[in-house]
């Protein structure tokens, strides 16, 4: 060591620092995939991504000299998912379900406002003629509903809300194309309030029903669950767009409808052939 010079101290430096960060990587990366599923998701969620935006950038002439100055500004998934929240609350909806003969109230499933006419969009289950459906929306207004449409192939239901007074309604929205896998996912569910799980798309089943047709997605899995396993619910990406329905009849309570189908049949019954 003391036949070195300072040239060559400051090599070895370098070259020993370096050989401990590629030991810590490996370390590190090692740990990681060794360790549960629940502890990387929770990883993955807490860290920050940063977005630079190019618009507007300010131009400072300072001495004759022009700087370009760049806002870098600090996104966080936390924030993304309350937005996703608060820009759809007024168009999510709690379903309630009272039989005439007994008078007993139970909760049927959330339930989502797909168009300004009041058309809600729900799980189907058993629709019942002994029962009286209402509505309780964000601000706790309680409308009447009469079950219009249950579709067989997706096994979504809707209602229609019947308001004694104007009532002014929020519909959901849709996301502009379908969902891919490892995108993030907001899942409401939730016996007695809202409750939302946070996740990711783990699987997206693709269905070619013959060879003329064109591919589409059937549903995807997530991993989570709606909370308290209530269905009807909607799956928000982190920019609030609505993905999907969680739906009762799958073998698996994180399997979801996509919002293709819901969109579809909203458009169909806000024709007038189908008005109620």
């Amino acid at each position: 060591m003391e036949e070195l010079n300072k040239n060559q101290m400051v090599l070895l430096v370098l070259l020993v620092s370096f050989v401990t960060s590629i030991g810590t990587g490996i370390i590190t990366v090692s740990l990681l995939m060794e360790a549960p599923v629940e502890v990387t998701n929770t990883i993955n969620r807490v860290v920050e991504r940063t977005i630079e935006t190019v618009g507007p950038v300010q131009t400072i002439i300072t001495g004759g000299t022009k700087e370009t100055q760049i806002k870098t500004v600090v996104v966080k998934e936390e924030d993304q998912v309350i937005g996703a929240i608060e820009k759809n609350i007024k168009s999510v909806v709690r379903i309630r379900e009272r039989n005439k003969s007994v008078e007993v109230d139970n909760l049927y499933g959330l339930g989502v406002v797909v168009s300004k006419e009041g058309i809600i969009a729900t799980d189907k289950k058993n629709i019942s003629e002994v029962m009286q459906y209402v509505a309780v929306m964000s601000d706790g207004t309680v409308i009447p509903l009469v079950a219009i449409f249950a579709d067989k192939k997706s096994d979504i239901g809707y209602f229609k809300a019947k308001p004694a007074e104007a009532y002014t309604f929020t519909p959901i929205t849709f996301a502009g194309s379908d969902v891919k896998l490892g995108q993030s996912v907001v899942v409401l569910g939730g016996n007695t309030t809202n409750a939302l799980s946070v996740g990711r798309v783990t699987l997206v089943t693709i269905k070619d029903p013959d060879p003329v047709a064109a591919k589409f997605v059937s549903s995807f899995t997530a991993d989570v669950g709606p909370v308290d396993s209530v269905y009807g619910g909607p799956v928000f990406s982190l920019s609030g767009e609505l993905l999907g329905l969680s739906i009762s009849a799958f073998s698996s309570s994180k399997i979801y409808i996509p919002a293709a189908f819901v969109k579809r049949e909203a458009l169909l019954l806000e024709a007038p052939k189908n008005s109620i």
